[in-house]
């Protein structure tokens, strides 16, 4: 079998899912640093690490409790996940999966958290229970499940099936695929902007991203990209497209669905996360580093320094 980082360097060439935005503006950045084994808590302001929590298994997928105070990380070549005090920076306790935990959501109203088995057809569901986390049963998606993004009120999950060319439509509480949506050629990450009834797909292989009508349940329309584009951000009402081969980040304007820049940031750009501050914040997989844009000017305006590999595929702005 063709190794995790192997297999997802063809798949990409990490959305969740990515978070359009967080709740406020961030402090700080939860960065899984793959090649390092740890995840890193960053303070944003100070640009620096407060706190390295070793994560064996080359930590990847990232999400968040509702409370911000925990943090689920995905560990690909460790069968599992990984549960983070993020305030103590120490792990809580692992929870055992089979096949190749990689993206990660959770319910935005808490207590039950989803992983996408990148070898397979399904999505983990873990339930919280007594304070700690545990597996609850299996939803069947499409091939090769990445990116999940999760409804505001918890009902309908989103997922992105990399190797079937589609989207699932969800329902959470009858744990069941109800719709397939055909999207572009590999889409891996997926962002849902619910005020607005759409959701994008980054397709990878595809050098585009898909819109998505949520009500219609089809694609309506594409926006180009640099080469191999992995996660989607929105800030400022615009899109903003992490390019892996081209080491750039794609804005686009989410009413004309028109590119409007290609921004230059670090090596092998993954995860993007966006604050309500008009900040985004890109993990370059090939530097070692994160990159700070400004949605408005379409500028870098800081770089910080991570540990080797980061990739904070999901969310991670707290």
């Amino acid at each position: 079998m063709t190794s995790y980082r192997g297999r997802a360097a063809l798949a990409a060439g990490l959305t969740l899912l990515a978070s359009a935005a967080s709740a406020e503006p961030a402090r700080e950045a939860i960065v899984t640093a793959q090649l390092g084994g740890a995840v890193e808590i960053i303070d944003l302001a100070a640009g620096t690490v407060l706190r390295r929590v070793p994560v064996d298994g080359a930590p990847a997928g990232i999400a968040l409790s509702a409370d911000r105070k925990r943090a689920y990380v995905t560990r690909p070549e460790g069968h599992g996940i990984a549960i983070i005090d993020l305030d103590a920076g120490r792990v809580l306790s692992e929870v055992a999966l089979p096949g190749g935990p990689l993206g990660i959501a959770t319910d935005p109203r808490g207590g039950t958290v989803y992983v996408a088995d990148w070898y397979g057809h399904r999505l983990f569901v873990l339930t919280e229970r007594d304070g700690t986390l545990s597996p609850d049963g299996e939803i069947g998606v499409g091939a090769s499940p990445s990116g999940i993004a999760v409804s505001p009120d918890g009902a309908t999950l989103y997922v992105a099936n990399r190797e079937a060319d589609t989207v699932s439509v969800v329902d959470a509480k009858a744990r069941r695929e109800t719709t397939v949506i055909p999207v572009g050629q590999h889409p891996f990450g997926i962002t849902l902007d619910a005020a607005a009834g759409r959701a994008y797909t980054a397709n990878v292989t595809g050098d585009d991203v898909s819109v998505i009508d949520l009500a219609a349940g089809r694609e309506i329309g594409r926006v180009q990209t640099g080469r191999r584009p992995y996660v989607i951000a929105l800030a400022q009402g615009r899109g903003f497209v992490t390019d892996q081969y081209a080491g750039s980040v794609t804005a686009f304007d989410l009413a004309t669905l028109k590119p409007i820049a290609d921004i230059d940031v670090g090596d092998h750009p993954e995860g993007i996360a966006a604050d309500e501050d008009g900040r985004l914040y890109v993990a370059n997989w090939g530097d070692n580093t994160l990159s700070v844009l400004d949605a408005r000017t379409l500028k870098v305006i800081k770089t910080i320094p991570t540990g080797n590999g980061p990739r904070s595929f999901g969310t991670f702005l707290r």
